[in-house]
């Protein structure tokens, strides 16, 4: 394959041996000849040394400049010479050039084009079989573009004649030819480049033709073809460009019409962006606020009323942030029949657990208009899930999970769902052994955080009556958590909420709530 063929190089030495050049002359030409030489196409990076010879003694000394010296790949050799021959042809200057490869050197001293293309000849003797058979791909590709069926019988006889695989000469021409293969390949590829300089530039500056004209070379396609299509091609192009220019010019219109809008756009987008720092900023103060105490005290109100005014919050507005912010440190009072658990949280909250106790009845009984009548099994199942699911979360924050329906539902699986066991578990009923036949009076359970895990919230609401004792029918248990686990299913995911801080210097006075 081509990537594993080892290329050689050539040394060059350039001279300029003509006696009739003066100092300056000679400085001025081998300036030119470094600058031609590295105008060629792959060789801009090419690194020469100059060639001096001191001129004069003592402070009066002064460099001569006699050429140049520096290394190509063999592949290059060609166009190298035929660069030196186009300068003979334009300055007919006495040049001595030296061809090296490894320790065989040919050499060459004339004014004359044609005398300096035969040292092509020499060298190419002294090369490989890959980088001759490659000099002559180049010659035909870059003449024509692409191979026509003559030259590339000459390749084939070429390839005989130096031994080459088929797959070593392919690999070489692939080369020569570069990603196009073939001459229409060459010249769309040549045609998009000249319209997108046209679009920038017309009609094109020398230097942007002489862009063009070495991507022409590197394609492998005859400048004479390049010229040919600049110039078919040049109208059409023209026409192209202008009509891009005047979608330019509409699409500036455009824009330029729209501009008020956008400035229109930009003004009530900073008044929204204003807006909800303002709101941002009035729900910090309000966290901030907050943070020991469901409602903000008297002092902070004051600055929260001011801060309102000033920001033109509407007073509905205001108190539907201080909720939010509320639900979010203390818990969420969601409800789907719209009963208000506020009172709830904020007893459970102060740690008054007996009275977050007959508050929950009271919730409960609200939510199924029940006109605080205990419930039966069949009015429980009728409990929305949100409702449920509020009240249970809010136990569950203030107690550290430890009371809450979940909490009950824990121990009612322990005892693998026997009712009389879990009413025991919860200490909700004593030995039935007992005068009461295990019915305890309301006001010995447990209304303190030492309670047993579940003990709290009670289920007042379904008990039939309170002065006989707080008595919970099996029927009943059965049909609450078969309805607990519709809405929150054993081995969901619980509820993260954490235990808050408390601070009881801040609690607020509650209502008073007549118990049935």
């Amino acid at each position: 394959m081509l990537e594993a063929i080892n290329r050689p190089r050539l040394g060059f030495v350039v001279q300029l041996v003509d006696a009739n050049l003066s100092l300056e002359e000679a400085t001025t030409e081998v300036q030119y000849l470094q600058a031609d030489l590295r105008a060629l196409s792959g060789l801009g990076g090419l690194a020469m040394e100059v060639l001096r010879q001191p001129q004069g003694e003592g402070p009066f000394q002064q460099d001569r400049w006699l050429g140049v010296r520096f290394e190509i790949p063999a592949d290059r050799l060609r166009g190298v010479v035929r660069r030196l021959c186009d300068r003979l042809e334009d300055y007919p200057q006495l040049t001595q050039v030296d061809v090296r490869y490894g320790v065989v050197t040919v050499q060459m001293t004339t004014r004359e084009a044609e005398d300096l293309a035969q040292i092509v000849r020499l060298a190419e003797d002294m090369v490989d079989p890959q980088s001759l058979y490659l000099a002559k791909a180049q010659t035909y590709g870059h003449s024509h573009g692409e191979f026509s069926p003559a030259e590339e019988a000459n390749l084939e006889a070429l390839r005989q004649r130096l031994g080459l695989s088929e797959q070593e000469a392919q690999a070489l021409k692939a080369e020569v030819l570069g990603p196009y293969q073939t001459l229409a390949e060459k010249e769309r590829y040549f045609n998009q480049a000249l319209l997108e300089e046209l679009t920038r530039q017309n009609p094109l500056s020398e230097e942007t033709w002489a862009t063009l004209a070495e991507l022409a070379e590197n394609l492998g396609l005859p400048l004479a073809k390049a010229q040919r299509l600049y110039q078919d091609q040049l109208t059409t192009i023209q026409v192209q460009a202008e009509t891009i220019r005047q979608q330019q010019q509409a699409e500036t219109e455009a824009t330029r019409q729209s501009a008020q809008q956008a400035e229109f756009r930009d003004q009530y987008h900073d008044q929204a962006l204003e807006r909800q720092q303002n709101l941002g900023q009035y729900r910090d103060m309000l966290r901030q606020a907050m943070q020991t105490t469901l409602y903000p005290p008297d002092f902070d109100r004051g600055r929260l009323e001011q801060a309102r005014r000033l920001w033109d919050i509407e007073a509905e507005e205001a108190l539907r942030i201080e909720e939010a912010v509320r639900s979010e440190i203390y818990g969420s009072i969601q409800s789907a029949l719209g009963i208000d658990y506020g009172r709830l949280r904020q007893l459970l909250w102060s740690q008054r657990w007996r009275e977050a106790d007959e508050e929950t009845e009271n919730v409960i009984l609200k939510a199924l208009r029940h006109n605080m009548e205990p419930l039966d099994r069949d009015a429980i199942l009728q409990l929305p899930c949100v409702d449920l699911t509020t009240i249970d979360r809010l136990w569950i924050r203030y107690s550290n999970g430890r009371f809450g329906f979940k909490a009950q539902e824990q121990v009612y699986l322990q005892v693998d769902r026997r009712p009389v066991d879990f009413l025991r578990a919860l200490d909700w009923r004593g030995s039935r052994l007992s005068l009461t036949g295990g019915i305890k009076p309301y006001k010995s359970l447990q209304f303190s955080s030492n309670a047993p895990s579940g003990h709290l919230p009670t289920w007042r609401w379904c008990c039939p009556s309170l002065e006989n004792g707080y008595n919970v029918s099996e029927s009943v248990v059965e049909a609450f958590f078969l309805h607990l686990e519709k809405c929150l299913p054993v081995g969901g995911p619980p509820p993260s909420m954490p235990m808050m801080a408390l601070n009881h210097d801040h609690e607020a006075t509650l209502p008073q709530m007549d118990r049935p």
